[in-house]
């Protein structure tokens, strides 16, 4: 089976996402054979997705000229019209749950995102949560979508952290990773974290979008993945206070890592968390969160607890078990 891939975010997006295709991808590769949908086949280019797909000789080819039996979209929305049957992985409903304020860009993020899942045979997604919110939401049929969750990457297990700031080095403290969102709920974090740092004297710091730092706060913007690894081990716990998680995919890394979780009791979290996270069941809380940050700072036998569920948890999920889960549903639609 010839698969075309719609590649229009393959080579810039650093998010849980754009990791959760390439993974995919490279497994894919040895099942079918991949042609990569993209405007650009320069050299440079075919370099760049040599590197994100671990194999040179994928074809760059045009959305017109696919010579495929099917088309899949990994990126929750059709970038450019299909001309061949075609499946596409929704990772959340966003756009409807947390309408962007201006009306033009919301009018526009929804109407892609319901043309995108009512001509698809085949919509994939990540947890049981997202798949009743498309069928809720999206009006989709149940029997149309299939689950296929992430899983942390290889490179993410407990160890020594070797890349840290100095300022980090042998201290703890709390990290998030996450872009900064109004459904990430980061400023009921900060408000939390002002209340308790003067008692536990953990910092926390933030990794993946820009936050100004203060007291007890320090902001690293997005960091590579080694640096992501060695901020995981070195980490007291991951804070993941999300009200809206299509997945969570950093609750999983960090587990593979022997890192205590602590994420909100909301959505997909404790789908993917089970019961090797400590939940905030009021993630608008701030003196819950205050009282979730201090336990894991000070109750050595809960974060001993946790660090040893992590890694099992983590290891119930596999990129295998997604690829297979893709596979089918790429089969399915050229089928149809």
């Amino acid at each position: 089976m010839i698969v075309a891939v719609d590649a229009t975010n393959l080579l810039h997006d650093e998010r849980g996402m754009g990791r959760y295709v390439r993974e995919v991808l490279r497994r894919l590769r040895s099942r079918v054979e991949l042609r990569l949908v993209t405007e650009h086949r320069d050299t440079e280019s075919r370099r760049g997705y040599a590197y994100a797909l671990g194999y040179y000789d994928a074809p760059l080819v045009s959305a017109r000229k696919t010579g495929a039996d099917v088309l899949w979209y990994p990126w929750n929305l059709t970038h450019f019209s299909p001309a061949l049957p075609y499946a596409v992985t929704v990772y959340d409903v966003a756009p409807l749950q947390f309408p962007n304020p201006s009306p033009w860009v919301r009018w526009r993020e929804q109407r892609r995102l319901r043309r995108s899942v009512s001509g698809a045979t085949a919509v994939i997604t990540v947890s049981q949560f997202t798949r009743g919110e498309i069928v809720e939401r999206l009006g989709v049929e149940a029997a149309r979508i299939r689950v296929a969750g992430g899983a942390p990457a290889a490179i993410f297990q407990p160890g020594e952290p070797e890349r840290l700031p100095e300022y980090l080095v042998e201290h703890p403290y709390l990290l998030y990773v996450g872009a900064v969102e109004r459904r990430k709920n980061l400023s009921t974090l900060l408000a939390a974290q002002e209340r308790i740092y003067p008692q536990t004297g953990v910092p926390l710091v933030c990794a993946g979008g820009a936050v100004p730092e203060r007291p007890g706060v320090h902001s690293m913007g997005y960091v590579e993945e080694p640096m992501l690894l060695s901020l995981y081990r070195g980490a007291t716990a991951l804070v993941m206070p999300s009200l809206y998680e299509g997945f969570g995919l950093p609750v999983l890394e960090a587990m593979a890592c022997s890192t205590p979780v602590v994420a909100s009791r909301r959505t997909s979290l404790p789908e993917v968390g089970g019961d090797a996270a400590l939940y905030v069941d009021q993630p608008g809380d701030v003196e819950a969160w205050g009282e979730a940050l201090r336990r894991i700072c000070t109750d050595a036998n809960l974060a001993a607890d946790l660090r040893a569920r992590g890694p099992a948890r983590a290891a119930e999920f596999t990129w295998e078990q997604t690829t297979d889960v893709t596979l089918e549903a790429l089969q399915a639609a050229a089928a149809s």
